[in-house]
């Protein structure tokens, strides 16, 4: 008897499931399943392996691509509530701003941790004081950046 390993499941113990939850909003983002992204990955991984440069990590050509981009050209406010629901639907995600973006006072570290980088391209963007320098941290900027 020939068993098809494509209908085949497989269950892996130990995996992070805040990981599991990002690969699974950027496969729904893509139109894909999570396992053509898992297979994309582990075989990225392998090939890294067989070419001697694999450090651990998935070589790729573009590590943000198919990332999630807020991009925002008029005015957007931002609460921790916000930014915890944006992570919990498209995963991870960076920020393009060409007009005006407030990230209110209740925002923490941990929270400003699910942006991956913030491209003030214009405009200007708000953040509260005491969180400035992880701000600064993540982002790239042709615009402004403000404490308040």
């Amino acid at each position: 008897m020939v068993v098809d390993s494509s209908k085949k499941n497989v269950a892996i113990r130990g995996l992070d499931i805040d990981l599991y939850n990002e690969v699974f909003a950027r496969a729904k983002r893509e139109g894909k399943r999570v396992s053509d992204l898992v297979n994309i990955a582990l075989k990225k991984f392998m090939e890294g392996e067989k070419n001697g440069d694999n450090d651990g990590k998935i070589n790729g050509d573009d590590e943000n691509s198919g990332m999630f981009v807020l991009r925002n050209n008029g005015e957007i406010t931002l609460s921790k509530n916000d930014i915890i629901s944006l992570r919990k639907e498209v995963g991870t995600f960076q920020i393009e701003n060409n007009g005006r973006l407030v990230f209110e006072k209740d925002i923490d570290v941990e929270t400003v941790k699910y942006i991956e980088n913030i491209v003030i391209h214009d405009g200007t963007v708000e953040v509260p004081r005491t969180l400035y320098t992880q701000f600064l941290i993540r982002s790239d900027i042709h615009g402004k950046l403000e404490k308040y």
